[in-house]
Order: C-alpha cells, then sequence, then structure tokens
C-alpha cells in the first residue's frame, strides 16, 4: 500500500473513530462506504479492519462490565444472528468475485436504510418485549455483519427500545458487538484471506483508533451529540447515494 493510500487510510479510520465517540455510531458503516466509495481496498479487506479494530477497540471495557449484560437479550440476539452473519459472509463471498457492482449497490441501499433506522424516533415498550423481537433484529443484524461487518443498526434501534438503563444497554450492545466481531473474524480464513498490506495496516491502525477515542471523549462534554450524530448521519447518506449512483451507471 503506498503512503498516500495509507495515510488516507488512517485519516478515515481517525474521522470515524471521533464520530463513534461522539455520537455512539457508525464506525463500521463509515469506514466501509468511504473505503468502497474512494477504492481503497476490496471491500473483503475493509470488513475483516472494521471487525478487528472494533474488537480491539471494545473488548476491555466488557470485561470490565460483563454484570451489565442483559442475559437474556444478549443470547436471543447471538443465537439468531450466527446463521444469518454466516448466510451474510457466504454472499459477500459470492458476490465481490462475480458482481461487485451489485454488492456496491446492495452496501450503498443498506447504508441509507441504517441511515433511516437510526433517525427514527424510538418509541420506548412499557415492558420487556417478547423473544420474537430480539430474534429479528438478531437475524438482521447478523445477515449485515455477515456482508459489511456492520452488525449495529438493527440491534441499537431495539436495545434503545427497552426500559433499561444506559450502561446496561451500552454493555449489552458492546458485548453483542465484542462477540459477533470475534465470530467474524473466526470465518475470515474461509474466504478470502487479507493480504500481507492490509494485515500490516490494520495493525499499524490500532494506535489512530485509540488516539481518537481518546480526543473524542475529552471533545464530549465540549460538543453538541446532537450536531455530530447529523454530521456523521450526512456523511453516510453522501457517500451511500453516491455508491448507489456510482454503480448504476456502469
Amino acid at each position: 500500500m503506498v503512503i498516500e493510500t495509507l495515510l488516507l487510510t488512517f485519516a478515515l479510520l481517525g474521522v470515524a473513530t471521533l464520530l463513534q465517540t461522539l455520537s455512539g455510531f457508525g464506525f463500521g458503516l463509515i469506514v466501509v462506504s468511504s473505503f468502497t466509495l474512494l477504492e481503497i481496498m476490496p471491500l473483503t479487506a475493509t470488513t475483516f479492519l472494521v471487525s478487528f479494530l472494533s474488537l480491539f477497540n471494545s473488548v476491555s471495557l466488557v470485561f470490565k462490565n460483563t454484570h451489565h449484560v442483559n442475559k437474556r437479550a444478549f443470547n436471543i440476539l447471538l443465537v439468531t444472528a450466527i446463521p444469518f452473519m454466516a448466510a451474510g459472509y457466504v454472499l459477500l463471498e459470492y458476490l465481490s468475485q462475480s458482481m461487485s457492482h451489485w454488492l456496491n449497490i446492495m452496501l450503498g441501499s443498506v447504508i441509507l436504510l441504517c441511515c433511516g433506522l437510526l433517525v427514527i424516533k424510538r418509541s420506548a415498550v412499557e415492558r420487556s418485549e417478547p423473544s420474537i423481537g430480539f430474534g429479528v433484529a438478531g437475524a438482521m443484524s447478523g445477515l449485515l455483519g455477515g456482508l459489511f461487518s456492520t452488525f449495529g443498526p438493527p440491534v441499537v434501534f431495539q436495545c434503545y427500545r427497552q426500559q433499561w438503563s444506559i450502561t446496561e444497554i451500552r454493555i449489552t450492545l458492546l458485548a453483542f458487538f465484542c462477540l459477533t466481531s470475534l465470530m467474524r473474524l473466526i470465518v475470515v480464513p474461509f474466504g478470502t484471506l487479507p493480504s500481507y498490506d492490509i494485515v500490516l495496516s490494520t495493525l499499524f491502525a490500532i494506535p489512530i483508533v485509540l488516539l481518537f477515542t481518546r480526543i473524542g471523549r475529552l471533545l464530549a462534554a465540549k460538543v453538541s451529540a446532537k450536531h455530530i450524530k447529523l454530521m456523521a448521519l450526512l456523511m453516510l447518506t453522501l457517500s451511500g447515494s453516491l455508491l448507489i449512483i456510482q454503480n448504476i451507471t456502469l
């Protein structure tokens, strides 16, 4: 990977990490959409990078707070996500080899749908929902995670509707993302393996992610989370739209 591409990679990772830290969402969506749009690396390699960095960035926090995980919801989400994640990964491998432009159109559409899901006003439920709600969210999350290493929107939407404390919501989500990211990394050897350059770039990106996470935490009290969320959604909407337009004209 040439130095210009490497610097652009680190810059986009820094922006995605900063927006994730300040708004609470968007790392995977921003990285996958921007890397694909700018053709920085293949989608299969980008999803590996996102899974690895997502796991690395949150695993220590989860280990320290496992008692805050909602075990019932976590188990349902995980059990339903795993088979759909495998299906999504197989679909990614197939489409990336023979129908890459359709894969990019699908990615752009998913990004726009996720943006819509993230701006919908969540109506809180009066009591814990039946298992089917978490099952559907887990299945959708697994499919998106297998395809694009983006597990977030369906389970974020589902968990924030519950009458849980913010700590329980946050740690349950982080625990789910950690385990699904780990499982997605485990299936990588069964598909397209990342090149040596990609693995090296991913390792070099670790301090970038940690640095911008720290910067984001310092800025959190000084900037409006509402404005940051709007900025992240605008970036995602633009990149999703451009991905669709760029590949429809092929």
